[in-house]
Formats: C-alpha cells, sequence, structure tokens
C-alpha cells in the first residue's frame, strides 16, 4: 500500500523529535526517502496548513515538532492507513483460504511455503482450515509429493519438482490488489 508523503513525514518528524532536538531538512529527506527539495516542499506545505512547527536550533538544523493539529492528523492518518492494510489482509486471506480449500477438494495433502513471507501466518491459518498439514520449507528439494506450494518472492525462480500446483505470492498479491 502506497503511503502519502505528508503522513510519512508527519510520523518521521513525531519519531525524530523524540530522539534529538536539532534535525536537518536532510535527516528528514532520508527518512522518508525523498529529495531534499520535495522535503522542502512538505515543510512548507505542513508549517502552512499549521500542522507543524519550525524553530531555528543552529545554523544548519531546525526543530520541528508537530502542533496539536499535527498530532490529530497523524492520528487520522494512521488509522486510515492501518485501516487499509487490514482490509489488504483480510482480502490476501480470503484469497489464499480460497487456494487452500481448492487444493483440499483436489486430493492434495498438504500446503507448504518455500521461502519466507509475511503472510506465512495466513498460509499457516488456511491450511488449517482445509484439513491440510503445513509445510515451511528453506529448499525447493523438500517439497514433498502432493503439496500445494506457495513460493516466497526470495523464491520466485524457482520451480519445486513433482508438486500438485504452485502459487506465486507476487503474482498472488498483484492479483488481489
Amino acid at each position: 500500500m502506497e503511503q502519502d508523503p505528508e503522513f510519512l513525514l508527519l510520523h518521521s518528524i513525531n519519531d525524530l523529535s523524540k530522539h534529538q532536538t536539532g534535525i536537518s531538512q536532510r535527516d528528514l529527506a532520508r527518512a522518508i526517502n525523498l529529495s531534499l527539495g520535495m522535503t522542502n516542499a512538505l515543510v512548507k506545505r505542513l508549517s502552512q496548513k499549521g500542522l507543524i512547527m519550525m524553530q531555528k536550533v543552529s545554523a544548519r538544523s531546525m526543530s520541528y515538532v508537530l502542533t496539536p493539529e499535527g498530532l490529530n492528523e497523524l492520528a487520522r492518518r494512521t488509522y486510515r492507513y492501518l485501516k487499509g492494510t487490514m482490509r489488504k489482509v483480510v482480502d490476501y486471506k480470503e484469497a489464499i483460504v480460497s487456494i487452500a480449500e481448492d487444493a483440499a477438494k483436489r486430493g492434495v495433502e498438504r500446503l507448504a511455503l518455500l521461502g519466507r513471507s509475511d503472510l506465512d501466518f495466513i498460509i499457516e491459518y488456511a491450511a488449517h482450515r482445509a484439513g491440510l498439514e503445513y509445510l515451511a520449507l528453506e529448499s525447493a528439494e523438500d517439497v514433498p509429493k502432493g503439496s500445494f506450494v506457495f513460493v516466497s518472492e526470495e523464491f520466485a525462480d524457482a520451480v519445486p519438482g513433482d508438486v500438485e500446483s504452485v502459487a506465486r505470492i507476487r503474482e498472488l498479491l498483484s492479483e488481489v490488489r
């Protein structure tokens, strides 16, 4: 999910201001992975909106702090971001559960995850829900016959041999979006 740069800047200012008093715009640009010019424009925009206050600490650094309105805006955007993220997790869960249930109907005995994935807990849940054994594997050679395999992004080019079916997580995520 794409995050908006204002949200990232508000979040970074909130985090960085807790740990240091002098923050350069270069520090902020690095924290949010934007150019210095774009960061400068965002800082000006947030200041004009009354979401941040700035105070010069030295010739090269400023003290940035969120105003009460800025904190409220950060909370609103954080809530909206989390709500969208949870909606995506539910969509991914439904897609993976559907794949697992379909695999079980076709006689697959186990659901395997090849490699590491942030979705491992969903795949394990789907396996148990469909009555399938769940395996977390680190090598394509370890995939037992009769398995349905979810292939993580780190093994995107691996082709597990002698398996019932394969789902590539990268492709699955792009389909669900």
